[in-house]
This record gives structure tokens, C-alpha cells and sequence, in this order.
């Protein structure tokens, strides 16, 4: 017990393989034969559980757990955005504001190339540039700044990290992500972390529409 308390508590390795024990030979129970005509099934094999992910809500940024806050208190923090871009969430929002029957669709503030979803005065953090040192996350013991690199990633996630040795389509550099899951379930979202030269530079919170 003292060993698996000192297990990461964020990153949860799921039970895929147990010690087999060996039957007692003399009370092992010996199959028919069988008969003529007889097929005898296969048994099912269970599919392969996800071996790595994390928990959505353990994710902390700048110390703070990643959740919704107000408008007011984003622009106590940092001020106006740089700028905002208009009606962009139309699918795949994350705020409860966003998901209504006959919602309008809602805008991303930009602080640099940091961006924020906003709808009725709610707002939640979609991807944050660390690069700057304006931002920085964190997952269990894993800290996701600008001096962290794909290898330190590759310690905590070695499955998910070989996606990123893999060249990305469509964007500069590598990119890996790691699955969410709530309370033990899976889901659609995942963390999705890009990286410059080995470096990492982005940590994106996806959403698919």
C-alpha cells in the first residue's frame, strides 16, 4: 500500500494485466469432450482499456483549476482582450450558455495567442501560450511552461507521446494530446500539447462540435 500512495494521482494506469494464478491440479475441473456436431464458442476477448489519460477538472493554470469564471473577473486579471473575434463558436463550446436550444454563437478573446470562449458574461480558458511565461499549467507533477520539453512530457505520457514523433499536418512542429476522462469515463475531449524543436509551446483544451 505505502508504493501505490506515492503514485501520481492525476495520471491513472489502468489494470490491463494481472498475476495468473496457477489452479490447484487436483481440483481442476477437465472440459467434456466434445460431442459430434457440437461447436464450442470462443470466449470473448475484452477490448484493450485506455492506458493513459487524465482527469479534465485536475488540470490546474497559473495555480487556479480550469473552470469558468465571469468576464469581470478575466479582465481584473488581464485586462481588455488584445482582441475578440465575433460570433467564432458556433460548435463545440464549452460554456453551458453555448449548449441552450437557439443560443447565439460566442466570441473568443484573445490575449495574444492565448484564447479565451466567452458567452453571457461567462468566459473559460481554450488554449494558452506559455511561451510568453504569462501562462503556465499543470498536471499532477508535470509542468507545462516554457522549459518544458517533449521529453519531460514523454516521462508521464510514453503512450500519447509518440504521436508526436509523427510529423503534424497542418501545424509547425510536433503535437501529442492525452484523452479526458470524468470520473473513470471517457470522453470526447482531450489535451492537446504542441511543440517547437522539442519544446513546448501551446496547451490547447479540445472540444470536438
Amino acid at each position: 500500500m505505502s508504493r501505490l500512495a506515492l503514485l501520481t494521482p492525476i495520471l491513472f494506469l489502468a489494470a490491463c494485466q494481472g498475476t495468473p494464478t496457477m489452479p490447484d491440479t487436483a481440483s481442476t475441473v477437465v472440459p467434456a469432450p466434445t460431442q459430434p456436431g457440437q461447436v464450442n464458442e470462443a470466449p470473448t476477448t475484452p477490448a484493450p482499456a485506455q492506458s493513459e489519460y487524465i482527469e479534465a477538472h485536475m488540470i490546474t493554470v497559473n495555480g487556479k483549476p480550469h473552470q469558468e469564471l465571469t468576464t469581470r473577473q478575466l479582465e481584473r486579471q488581464f485586462g481588455r482582450p488584445d482582441s475578440i473575434a465575433t460570433g467564432a463558436v458556433e460548435c463545440g463550446g464549452v460554456l453551458d450558455n453555448l449548449n441552450k436550444p437557439d443560443s447565439e454563437a460566442g466570441d473568443i478573446w484573445y490575449y495574444g495567442n492565448t484564447m479565451y470562449e466567452v458567452s453571457g458574461g461567462q468566459a473559460i480558458l481554450l488554449s494558452f501560450d506559455v511561451t510568453t511565461g504569462k501562462f503556465h499549467g499543470k498536471v499532477g507533477q508535470l509542468r507545462l511552461n516554457e522549459k518544458t520539453t517533449l521529453e519531460d512530457v514523454r516521462r508521464f505520457f510514453p503512450e500519447s507521446a509518440k504521436e508526436a514523433d509523427v510529423p503534424s499536418s497542418g501545424r509547425p512542429g510536433e503535437e501529442m494530446s492525452v484523452p479526458f476522462f470524468y470520473k473513470g469515463t471517457p470522453t470526447d475531449a482531450s489535451l492537446s500539447l504542441l511543440f517547437k524543436k522539442g519544446r513546448l509551446q501551446k496547451v490547447e483544451f479540445f472540444f470536438p462540435c
